[in-house]
């Protein structure tokens, strides 16, 4: 397992299985993994620049009565690294708030099918979202859309959101197969996406873990 949630975590094998969908589910997931790490990279850099610019922002105001000009418009700029930039490995550590009250007690074909139906769903409103955000980023580019104060342009960032969503929407498509593999056959171990664990097995990691 590489890497932990809260609740559940994701499943790899340390190799390819031993199955055809399994393997290219496997090939797909490690494929992809590096982008989204990086990406997440990228976003926390972001997100760890506002919050220095921030605590310069408040010395600056709180001393010397002389804030950073366009401060705001900073920040609306690089908002999207909270966004956006890490979506797609948050999906892929199975990090998302998620309702488990029916799901947790469902077990075999069942669990799997809710799983399925679950990200076939993500993947259907992401679809939705990205040729929309993709259109602001193509009007933001026709006008020169520009901030107020300083006057950054903005089509950066609304480009930024489709691209994020597009690798969302692989990272969906790697889970949806996984799990598919998992409904035609619930004795596979478990590749390429997060499952949930049953209290006995999180009160066993725990207990592990201490140890």
């Amino acid at each position: 397992m590489i890497g932990d949630a809260p609740e559940y975590g994701p499943e790899y094998a340390s190799g390819p299985p031993d199955d055809l969908l399994g393997r290219a589910v496997w090939r797909a997931d490690r494929l992809l993994a590096p982008l989204e790490f990086v990406c997440t990279l990228v976003g926390g850099a972001l997100v760890f620049g506002l919050m220095i610019l921030g605590m310069i922002q408040i010395v600056l105001r709180s001393l010397f009565n002389a804030p950073i000009f366009g401060y705001i418009d900073i920040v609306e700029f690089g908002m999207i690294g909270f966004a956006i930039f890490g979506i797609a490995w948050l999906q892929r550590m199975g990090g998302h708030v998620r309702m488990e009250l029916v799901l947790g007690r469902l077990r075999g074909r069942a669990m799997w099918l809710a799983e399925a139906v679950g990200v076939l769903a993500g993947m259907v409103i992401v679809a939705i979202l990205i040729p929309y955000s993709y259109q602001h980023f193509g009007r933001a580019w026709e006008l020169g859309d520009s901030t107020i104060d300083i006057e950054l342009v903005t089509w950066p960032g609304k480009l930024a959101v489709p691209v994020f969503l597009a690798l969302l929407f692989l990272r969906f498509a790697v889970q949806l197969f996984a799990y598919l593999r998992l409904l035609v056959n619930p004795a596979l171990a478990p590749v390429g996406a997060p499952h949930i664990k049953t209290v006995e097995e999180q009160a066993r990691d725990e207990i592990e873990g201490t140890v």
